[in-house]
């Protein structure tokens, strides 16, 4: 039996969440922090999926559908899209989230007849030879997501509605673009396992740079976190504030930015790691069923 003192400590630090949240709400609106529009569309979403996107879909993959599209309003419609406008590292979790995790879970979910059909789609099928091809799609997203984070060009994002949202719509479709090539079952992207693997590890090192920079800067990049005022560039608005939801003195800026880096490259390694294992797992597989389906003749005669 667990000690009595520990679960009371446990149900203490639950409470303190709920009273931080609270305050959150009170101080910006419960529509700041868990933007409702956002979460009726997701809502939407997956309610359509349930209905007509499952056919074909093993459980696994209808379970990882429904937990990307749970992350992706998490990320960027819940209270983590408003704390990362105040702290470097909890912008980084949500940017991982959004591109190094959502993207797979969603594709994992989608139906085979998805890809076969999109891709008879002429328009669509022009789009996905270039954008999904895989070295165009990773030198895209993990080129996009460099320059994002240019201290330049990232301020000017966080502090602009217009530029801010833009760009997290490039980034997606670009997330997205460099996942397919790991699930398409036709047409010129489809990769031998051999192939992914290759391209999985090689996306893993594109983006070490830019993590490494952030990690083991010197000196504070992003100035816009040192401020008094903040723009909250949120999914369907703006909202500006004079001040932080709670001060972290032990959360320097320039921890907090090395912080965000470690967040990003644990986070990759982490989604990539589970997909590296994943292909090379149902390449096994399969190689072990051709292997038993070549020997079956042998034992029959």
């Amino acid at each position: 039996m667990e000690n009595p003192a520990r679960v009371i400590d446990f149900i203490k630090e639950g409470a303190e969440i709920w009273m931080d949240l609270g305050l959150l709400i009170e101080a910006y609106g419960f529509r700041t922090v868990f933007s409702p529009e956002l979460a009726v569309m997701t809502l939407l979403l997956a309610l359509f999926y349930w209905k007509y996107g499952r056919e074909d879909v093993s459980g696994l993959g209808s379970a990882g559908f429904a937990l990307g599209i749970f992350l992706f309003y998490f990320a960027l419609g819940g209270p983590l899209n408003l704390l990362g406008h105040f702290w470097f590292s909890i912008h980084m979790l949500q940017q991982s989230i959004l591109y190094l995790v959502v993207p797979p879970l969603i594709l994992a979910g989608l139906p085979a007849k998805f890809y076969s059909r999109t891709l008879q789609i002429p328009v669509v099928r022009s789009v996905i030879a270039v954008g999904g091809n895989p070295i165009v799609a990773l030198l895209l997203f993990n080129g996009l997501f460099s320059f994002y984070h240019v201290p330049v060009i990232f301020e000017a994002a966080m502090s602009n509605y217009a530029l801010h949202n833009m760009l997290h719509i490039l980034l997606l479709v670009t997330a997205f673009g460099l996942w397919w090539p790991v699930y398409c079952l036709a047409g010129r992207q489809m990769l031998s396992p051999l192939k992914k693997i290759g391209y999985i590890f090689l996306n893993g090192l594109m983006l070490t740079p830019a993590c490494g920079l952030i990690i083991f800067a010197n000196e504070p990049l992003y100035a816009i976190y040192t401020g008094d005022t903040h723009l909250l560039c949120l999914p369907f608005y703006s909202l500006t504030v004079n001040q932080k939801p709670f001060e972290l003195p032990w959360l320097t800026q320039l921890a907090d930015q090395q912080l965000g880096g470690v967040v990003m490259k644990i986070v990759q390694e982490i989604s990539y790691g589970i997909m590296l294992g994943y292909v090379f797992f149902q390449w096994f597989r399969k190689e072990n069923a051709d292997d038993q389906d070549d020997r079956l003749p042998e034992a029959a005669i």
